[in-house]
């Protein structure tokens, strides 16, 4: 997730660190705005997704 208009993290370090990550499944989001500004609803319905799949479906330990 990367705003465009990021005041606090740069974009070239945010797409360094999206580089470097090496699952096989990652996909990149921008959205319009700064660090701190809202997400739009289907970006947080996005997130929630993605951490239901990988954190309550996979046991413990």
């Amino acid at each position: 997730m990367i705003a465009e208009d990021d005041e606090r993290i740069p974009r070239e370090r945010s797409l360094a660190l999206y580089d470097a990550l090496g699952s096989a499944e990652k996909t990149l989001h921008t959205h319009p705005g700064g660090h701190s500004d809202p997400l739009p609803d289907h970006e947080l319905d996005a997130q929630v997704a993605f951490l239901s799949r990988h954190l309550l479906t996979h046991p413990q330990g």
